[in-house]
Order: C-alpha cells, then sequence, then structure tokens
C-alpha cells in the first residue's frame, strides 16, 4: 500500500505540538523532582528530619553570571513569542488566531504589535514568578539554572536559541503575510526550530534526571 506523503505531512505538525507540549510539561516536573531529591539527601547528609526550603535554595543556588542569565531569560521570553507566533497568528489547531482580530490583522504595524504585547506578557509573567517567596524559588524562571551545573557549551547552546526562536518567527510571519495561503515546509520548519530550541532550554533538567538515575 503506497504511503500517502501528503497525509504524513499533515501529522507531523499534531505530532510536533504534542511532542513539544511534553517536552515542556516533563521537563517541569522533573524539575521539581530534581530539587525534592536533593532536598531529601542533604537532610540525610546533615543527619536531620527536614532543612528549611530557604536554606536549603541558599546552599543549592549557583551563580551563572549576569550575561547568561539575560540571554537564559531572552530565549525563554523568545520560546513565548515564537509559540505565539506558530499558533495564534494564523488558524493552526487552536480554533481562534490573531486573523480574527481584524483591526489588528490590517494594520501595517499589526504582527509587531502582536509580538510586543506577547514579549511582554511574557515579561509580566516571569516577573510575578520571580516575586513568589524564598520558598517557592524552583517556580523562579528566571533562576531556573541556578539550580544546575551548566557547562560552557551548555551555555553557549542556550544562548543560540535566541537566534533559533528569532527565525522560528520570522518563519511564522511569512505565514502570516501569505494567508489564507499555507506554507507546510516554513510551518513544520518553525515548529522544528521550536521544538529544538525548547528541547536545548530544558535539557540541563533532563541532564540532572538522568545522571541521578545512573
Amino acid at each position: 500500500m503506497p504511503i500517502d506523503i501528503s497525509t504524513v505531512m499533515n501529522s507531523l505538525f499534531p505530532a510536533g505540538t504534542l511532542l513539544l507540549a511534553l517536552l515542556l510539561i516533563f521537563a517541569a516536573i522533573l524539575h521539581v523532582n530534581n530539587l525534592n531529591r536533593v532536598h531529601k539527601l542533604m537532610a540525610v547528609l546533615q543527619h536531620k528530619k527536614e532543612v528549611s526550603k530557604a536554606i536549603f535554595y541558599k546552599e543549592m543556588t549557583v551563580s551563572q553570571g549576569s550575561n547568561f542569565t539575560a540571554l537564559a531569560l531572552a530565549a525563554w521570553i523568545m520560546l513565548f513569542v515564537a509559540v505565539a507566533y506558530l499558533y495564534l497568528l494564523v488558524p493552526t489547531i487552536l480554533p481562534f488566531s490573531y486573523m480574527d482580530i481584524a483591526e489588528l490583522a490590517s494594520s501595517t504595524m499589526g504582527f509587531a504589535i502582536f509580538g510586543i504585547l506577547v514579549a511582554c506578557l511574557a515579561g509580566v509573567i516571569y516577573l510575578f514568578l520571580d516575586k513568589l517567596p524564598q520558598d517557592h524559588r524552583d517556580l523562579r524562571l528566571m533562576e531556573l539554572y541556578s539550580f544546575y551545573s551548566i557547562s560552557k557549551n551548555m551555555k553557549k547552546m542556550i544562548s543560540i536559541t535566541v537566534i533559533a526562536l528569532c527565525i522560528s518567527v520570522l518563519l511564522s510571519a511569512y505565514i502570516g503575510t501569505i494567508f489564507p495561503a499555507h506554507s507546510q515546509p516554513a510551518e513544520l520548519l518553525s515548529l522544528v526550530l521550536l521544538v529544538v530550541s525548547a528541547g536545548v532550554l530544558v535539557m540541563p533538567i533532563y541532564k540532572e534526571a538522568w545522571e541521578a538515575r545512573r
């Protein structure tokens, strides 16, 4: 039975979307699990029933440098923007999109305004998380990498995701400019860059979890 190429291509986008979602969800679960494991281990090593989380986070934190922290934050904001551009700019698997807002969609600066609004929203979310109490520092996205040992090569890879995500945004913007026409290659390439970038951003979490099992 011959393989229907168009059917395969059409199934790649939902599959990639599922992969992206699972990648981020499992990363969040593993991150919490990683810290809980080390927290319990610290209590055992200090012969205590429990170590306060405030003390644990203080001892656990590793400074990664202000330049890397800024680039990592930019990468996460760009990830947020890239996701919005790919899934909200034009109708995809969601029932609503940017194109439904006639005044914005018809504006020459519409795409830029949309991107700026999404970036600002991401910034507000990150700032809100950063204000969480000391006992919940594990939920502060801006401190995510301070709980892990990250090599120089890994830092370079995380920094480079900013470029990859910018390309993903440009591809999604191109898809928006030709709408209602459709470019499946551009859509899939944008998704691939998004998935790969997300994978690199959460790689320290998976690496730590993997090494703990060995």
